[in-house]
């Protein structure tokens, strides 16, 4: 056990995984600030965040020949997305997706890529709906709750790093990511749980609904990440970019957490319904 412990604080991939380390201590306090702040700015950033995610999915999808034409889906994703989060009446946002959509659709059959936009707009769809939650829940629910969802994710991918590396074993899906194993999905539960059991016991009550929801949690984000992977693997790619040191895209770092974000959305509204 020492001998692989050395082994491994030696490999490339530890020194990646000092790399990852401080691009998180730098991101997660400006992100953790941002959160705080809320209003205006929070969807701001929400949007930023959404528009770089669309032009690493569209890079992927339609090749990086379209430059330009990436550039503009971008935006023009990522303004719905920040109008959705300054609450502009209902119809102006219709009317400018419906323009955006009829433009997108004219563009890709002229430059005859029509075959490509069913699958765009379908994983888009990934993207755009956990934001516009993201959104919904800084709005509704208290921001420890925000915080116990993302450090739960957090929890979960360190937990499985850490462990699938110390001990290894069977893996957990090869056809999609070779490098994961059930000995790191169950070390990612695990942290997860824990994290889920100190936020309970410090700031939260109901401490056993907690420590539940932070398995699920744990078991949604690595779906959430096995997803992401197979896209990856359909089109060759290793990262969706190189945006982040250390983590490749913003896709790469977020897919958990846009299912750990989707899933308590769809516990919490409804959970509101049968209340009504």
């Amino acid at each position: 056990m020492i001998n692989r412990i050395k082994l491994i604080m030696s490999s490339e991939s530890f020194r990646n995984f000092l790399v990852r380390s401080l691009s998180t201590a730098v991101i997660v306090p400006i992100a953790g600030c941002i959160i705080v702040i809320g209003g205006n700015y929070f969807s701001l950033f929400i949007s930023i965040l959404g528009a770089v995610m669309i032009w690493e999915m569209a890079r992927a999808i339609f090749g990086s020949a379209h430059s330009r034409f990436l550039i503009i889906l971008s935006i023009g994703f990522g303004v719905v997305i920040l109008l959705t989060g300054l609450r502009i009446g209902i119809l102006l946002l219709s009317t400018f997706v419906l323009l955006f959509l009829v433009s997108f659709s004219i563009y890709c059959l002229v430059i005859k890529q029509a075959d490509k936009i069913t699958k765009f707009l379908i994983c888009s769809l990934f993207i755009v709906i956990p934001c516009t939650l993201f959104l919904w829940l800084r709005e509704t629910m208290e921001l420890i709750i925000l915080f116990w969802i993302l450090s739960c994710v957090i929890a979960t991918d360190i937990g499985a790093y850490v462990v699938g590396k110390i001990i290894g074993g069977a893996k957990l899906a090869p056809k999609i990511s070779p490098n994961k194993t059930w000995s790191g999905l169950f070390g990612g539960v695990t942290a997860s749980a824990f994290t889920g059991l100190g936020f309970s016991v410090f700031w939260m009550e109901k401490h056993f609904k907690f420590v539940c929801l932070s398995l699920l949690i744990a078991i949604v984000a690595q779906m959430g990440d096995l997803l992401e992977s197979r896209f990856k693997r359909k089109y060759s790619l290793k990262e969706t970019s190189n945006i982040i040191p250390g983590h490749g895209g913003i896709m790469d770092r977020l897919d958990g957490h846009m299912a750990a974000v989707t899933f308590i959305a769809l516990i919490s509204f409804t959970t509101s319904q049968m209340q009504l």
